[in-house]
């Protein structure tokens, strides 16, 4: 004669601790293997109106990494050109990752409102 047991409820809690800790990890798999690997690309833009401070205009720049992956040594340029005379500066970020951002600021001794300025990403590597 088989005798049937129901279950405790110390086993029906652990099955259901179980479960959820599978559903999680199953979640976690399926969300890297669908999420995208788009390499690095980063991007500048000025993020506002210059400021002066003591005869000297600092503009704002946001640096955006649109990519999945960490850029490294990201090098940000802008160039002011005013009555044919251009000014340029350089900075470099040490990396950014996927989907991060950072502000800059860079600093001219003549107003950027009086001619073209220009700033852009010029180069990065991938870690």
């Amino acid at each position: 004669m088989t005798q049937e047991r129901s279950r405790t409820t110390a086993e029906w809690a652990t099955f259901a601790v179980s479960l959820v800790v599978l559903a999680i990890f199953i979640g976690l798999v399926t969300r890297e293997l669908l999420a995208g690997d788009d390499p690095p690309a980063p991007v500048a833009t000025q993020s506002g109106p210059a400021r002066e401070e003591d005869g000297t205009f600092f503009v704002p720049v946001e640096v955006v990494n649109h990519g999945d992956r960490t850029a490294a040594e990201v090098q940000v340029s802008a160039e002011l050109t005013v009555d044919g005379s251009t000014t340029a500066g350089d900075q470099v970020l040490n990396f950014l990752g996927g989907g991060e951002s950072r502000e800059l600021s860079f600093a001219f001794q003549v107003d950027p409102a009086a001619g073209e300025l220009v700033v852009r990403v010029t180069g990065y590597t991938e870690p």
